[in-house]
């Protein structure tokens, strides 16, 4: 082997190993979100945050909600092709964690996550391409005897490689 073949062959296997670990990697987190990503919401890819605007929206059923009322939380793709492989959903009063989110049994999609209280977020399950989504939707109900206004926070990841960080609702008055 020359010199030129094996420099040629080490770039190659550089190559080869990096894509393979970043591979690897990203699939790590495939069955949703680590506990570690609940207070910032950054999944523990090997790439950056998408810096452009998310192609997602998150609406809800109301605008001003009771404690202890149970309310609907929708993330929808503004397009058919944007569609979600991956996310992390929060209520935020600030940067605190609020509320529950109930999931219909045998979700598909989704599973609830423990960030620091049991059912106090959302995030994807293993699964198939062919099983990425559009569109979801959450219940989600705010403590008995809060009185603040919070906002929905996602991450939404359209696949491994492509995320982004900090999407959010128009806020949501929570009345007692």
């Amino acid at each position: 082997m020359t010199v030129t073949h094996f420099r040629l062959f080490k770039m190659w296997f550089t190559y080869l190993v990096v894509v393979v670990s970043a591979v690897a990697f990203a699939d790590a987190y495939s069955a949703g979100a680590p506990e570690g990503a609940c207070q910032d919401m950054i999944p523990r890819h090997p790439v950056a945050p998408q810096k452009s605007p998310a192609p997602y929206t998150i609406t809800t059923s109301t605008k001003v909600v009771k404690a202890g009322t149970p309310m609907e939380v929708v993330i929808s793709g503004k397009g058919p092709s944007n569609t979600m492989r991956g996310l992390l959903l929060q209520a935020r009063q600030g940067d605190k964690i609020v509320g529950k989110f109930t999931l219909p049994p045998n979700d598909r999609f989704a599973q609830l996550i423990n960030c620091g209280e049991s059912g106090n977020a959302v995030t994807h399950k293993k699964h198939d391409e062919k099983d990425d989504k559009q569109t979801v939707a959450f219940t989600w109900t705010p403590p008995a005897g809060f009185n603040d206004e919070i906002k929905f926070r996602a991450t939404i990841a359209y696949n491994g490689a492509v995320f982004w960080v900090g999407v959010e609702s128009a806020p949501v008055k929570v009345t007692l």
